[in-house]
């Protein structure tokens, strides 16, 4: 490569910086996961009988803490992979220095978002053996577990695998781990320009591929509230979209509170510019705007016109018991709001008032999500059941907390291995010439490529198929095939990998040019 021979040392990536202050958060935050740890323990010992959930109708709610916080985790990796994805699709120069940081938080919240399904479970074993097995169509919960969990995980990985390389390759000259890590993620980049075109080529196509499914994977999250008719107070058309907007807002209320720390602990200022903060800040304040809209509206709808039971969780959210979390919540909605776009408007960045509104919209994401889940099952009843009460215990706290503790353990660990920042944001990775690739070569890297997503579109067909039982007269059963669920996921997922077909597959090497006499 061109330029290995810098030293890669100098570069303010805060790569294997094992400090003081590293080594006490990182014991702290194992504290905090061992007291998570401890919570579930005791949650399989005795039952969720340790925990503030109950059956809807008996005292309180089925969803409680963990699936909010499902909810907000599924949240940040939609906002963080929807970022990197429009950023690379319409190249906004701006953003480049912080899509490295929303590319690994969206993994990191998709495997938290999973921790905290199996928390819910009360036979967490049952549940992971047999939703795979015989997971229906018909029910959110399978695409849940096939777009949202699945295959938005195995994109999430992809694109920052993919994204990583051009990185790794730059690395790979370092002598020990680090440097057999790096010879590994870069897959035998050679930094010419027929591969950055192929990167390119494939960052483009990926995103366009990605935002669609990301959009389709988090309504899916929202329909398993919106299209449940018995359920007041969930049950309404704005819920996928509302969905979709508030993971906007509080994804990138994360980024926004994150990349000022990252920029702060490794000295960043120059790569990670103030125009950064007054980018996400405006675009926040924009969805916030919107968000309230819908608010307002599905408000004045259930307290208007709608059923009886709808109007009963209306008011209870309004005026009831969980007015202080709902007037809370706009508060922390419309607070930053108005000071993010004042800024923006007068194109004045502010780090630390986007750190303070990232906060801010990240604590009313949580108090709405709660208002979302909580209510409508001790309060939406359309059985002549009792009104519920949920009050999280110590179980419930201790065990998100831990989760998110453990999130930002790998956040960390992954600051101490891999580089956080691209290397074209730096200025360092310059291609180097090379001879164009042999139509027959490059022939072949498209024809496999298309065999894979070809393959992998029919078995996701396939395995659709088998589990929505078509042209079956019990389309409502069990899937034809146990396990066509992961069928259907295996072949999204290898519809996806087409991509890392198309880049990985070898490029044949140079033939030496013979000496003239």
């Amino acid at each position: 490569m061109s330029a290995q021979n810098e030293d890669p040392k100098a570069l303010p990536i805060g790569m294997a910086r094992f400090g003081m202050p590293f080594v006490l958060g990182f014991l702290l935050l194992g504290l905090v996961v061992a007291a998570g740890g401890l919570g579930y323990l005791q949650q399989r010992l005795h039952g969720d009988i340790v925990t503030g959930l109950r059956t809807v109708g008996q005292g309180g709610p089925a969803w409680g803490l963990y699936i909010c916080f499902d909810v907000m985790f599924v949240g940040f990796a939609f906002a963080g992979i929807s970022l990197s994805a429009l950023t690379r699709l319409f190249r906004i120069q701006t953003l480049w220095p912080v899509t490295r940081i929303a590319e690994v938080l969206a993994v990191i919240s998709l495997m938290m978002a999973g921790l905290c399904v199996i928390a819910d479970l009360g036979r967490p074993w049952h549940g992971l053996i047999n939703l795979p097995r015989y997971a229906r169509t018909n029910s959110p919960f399978f695409g849940t577990f096939t777009l949202v969990i699945g295959s938005g995980l195995s994109a999430s990985l992809l694109y920052l695998f993919l994204d990583l390389r051009v990185d790794a390759a730059w690395w790979s000259n370092r002598v020990g781990l680090h440097g057999q890590l790096f010879r590994w993620c870069a897959m035998g980049f050679r930094n010419t320009a027929q591969e950055h075109r192929r990167r390119r080529r494939v960052s483009f196509w990926l995103s366009l591929v990605l935002l669609p499914l990301m959009l389709i994977s988090y309504s899916t999250l929202g329909f398993v509230f919106g299209i449940q008719g018995g359920r007041p107070g969930w049950f309404g058309a704005l819920q996928a979209p509302s969905f979709v907007i508030l993971a906007a807002m509080s994804g990138l209320g994360i980024i926004m509170v994150v990349a000022a720390l990252v920029r702060r602990a490794l000295a960043l200022q120059e790569q990670i510019s103030e125009r950064v903060f007054l980018w996400l800040g405006t675009t926040v304040a924009i969805l916030s705007l919107f968000y309230v809209y819908l608010i307002g509206v599905d408000t004045l709808t259930s307290r208007y016109a709608s059923s009886e039971a709808q109007n009963v969780v209306s008011r209870e959210i309004t005026e009831g018991r969980f007015s202080p979390l709902f007037w809370s919540m706009l508060a922390c909605f419309l607070v930053p709001t108005v000071v993010l776009l004042e800024r923006g408007l007068r194109r004045k960045p502010s780090i630390a008032l986007a750190v303070l509104s990232g906060v801010l919209i990240n604590i009313g994401a949580v108090l709405n999500r709660f208002l979302v889940v909580v209510p409508s099952q001790t309060h939406g009843q359309l059985m002549p059941w009792p009104t519920g009460r949920y009050e999280p215990t110590w179980v419930e706290f201790s065990v998100v907390a831990g989760l998110l503790a453990l999130g930002t353990m790998m956040f960390l660990i992954y600051l101490q291995v891999f580089p956080i920042l691209p290397l074209q944001t730096l200025g360092l990775s310059t291609p180097v010439a090379a001879p164009k690739e042999v139509r027959t070569r490059a022939l072949l890297r498209r024809t496999a490529a298309w065999i894979t997503f070809l393959g992998g579109l029919a078995l996701a067909l396939l395995g659709l198929a088998l589990s929505a039982r078509w042209g079956t007269p019990r389309p409502e059963g069990d899937p034809l095939l146990p396990g066509s669920p992961v069928m259907f996921l295996m072949g999204v997922v290898m519809m996806l990998a087409a991509a890392l077909v198309y880049e990985l597959f070898p490029s044949a090497r140079p033939k030496p040019v013979p000496e003239t006499r």
